[in-house]
């Protein structure tokens, strides 16, 4: 009982820090750009992992070097791209339909499960991915279906979706990590290069845009996301995740929302419309038909015990 204790509440707070995100993309939104905000937080992150990580990385250079290839494609898709996104995002819409938005991304694994893998869409899980869409639809819309009709689609949302679409592809790599490269290695190997393959857009940013002031709500955010959403966060749910497994850790994570409206409410003062709700309800809803294990179900050829979903 203790052991599944730890690794639900492990879980949970891991989803708490990470739903922050979403509150502090919006609250930072007019003060730091977005490839600026980005950079700052991995680079944190990185400096913070290399302690941790520095006496295996002699073991893991092999590898990396070998997968580096792979190491630049997962580089891209979770460090240079994926958080960027958010960031842009967080300029035009609101925290909470990115907290909605985001944990689509089960539903990308599904159809690339399918389109790579070759692994079965069956009709529950359809029948999710139907649910999921008419959540999205309904949130882009606000409601407003006359939105739709005349394509005025708020930008935010859709940078939200492509952050979701790259976390997801992201997500269903992990299964191909070398297993000769340790969790550290990997995200030391990741860290490093997304920041490389960022720098020239931050420093193109820096030269087009004015330099952000370094204030504390600017500083506190690298520090919150950089720190706690990529570092603190990430040693919670590998712990979550060897106690209860990837799926019920899984679960916990499609919480986030509740934390994210809470946060956004209490921090940004934003309002919880009847659309978001409702729009929220069947993406969860979806996410849980699609995803949740049936009796006899296994969590899928190649899942690693090591993944995180942010």
């Amino acid at each position: 009982m203790a052991h599944g204790f730890l690794g639900y509440g492990s879980a949970l707070l891991a989803t708490v820090i990470w739903s922050g995100k979403f509150v502090v993309s919006r609250a930072v939104a007019d003060l730091i750009p977005p490839w600026q905000c980005n950079f700052w937080r991995w680079l944190v992150a990185l400096l913070v992992i290399l302690p941790f990580a520095w006496k295996g990385l002699r073991a893991d250079w092999p590898a990396i070097r070998k997968e580096w290839r792979y190491l630049t494609l997962m580089a891209i898709l979770g460090v240079t791209l994926m958080n960027t996104l958010i960031y842009k995002a967080g300029q035009t819409t609101t925290s909470l339909n990115m907290a909605l938005l985001v944990p689509t991304a089960p539903i990308v694994i599904l159809i690339f499960s399918r389109l790579l893998y070759g692994e079965p869409l069956t009709a529950r899980r359809l029948a999710g991915v139907g649910l999921v869409l008419c959540g999205v639809v309904l949130l882009v819309s606000r409601g407003d279906f006359a939105r739709l009709t005349g394509l005025h689609f708020n930008g935010g949302d859709a940078w939200a979706l492509a952050g979701a679409f790259c976390f997801g592809l992201y997500s269903l790599f992990m299964r191909q990590r070398p297993r000769d490269l340790s969790a550290l290695g990997f995200n030391v190997a990741t860290f490093a290069i997304g920041l490389v393959i960022s720098l020239p857009f931050t420093v193109a940013e820096a030269c087009l845009l004015p330099l952000p002031e370094a204030s504390a709500p600017v500083i506190i955010s690298v520090i919150y996301t950089g720190v706690g959403c990529s570092f603190v966060s990430f040693w919670l749910w590998t712990l979550a995740v060897d106690r209860i497994g990837p799926v019920r850790a899984g679960m916990v994570y499609y919480s986030l929302p509740i934390f994210a409206a809470i946060g956004s409410f209490l921090v940004l003062g934003e309002r919880v419309t009847g659309a978001q709700l409702a729009g929220g309800a069947l993406i969860i809803g979806g996410i849980l038909a699609a995803t949740w294990p049936h009796k006899g179900a296994t969590t899928g050829q190649g899942e690693r015990k090591d993944g995180r979903p942010n």
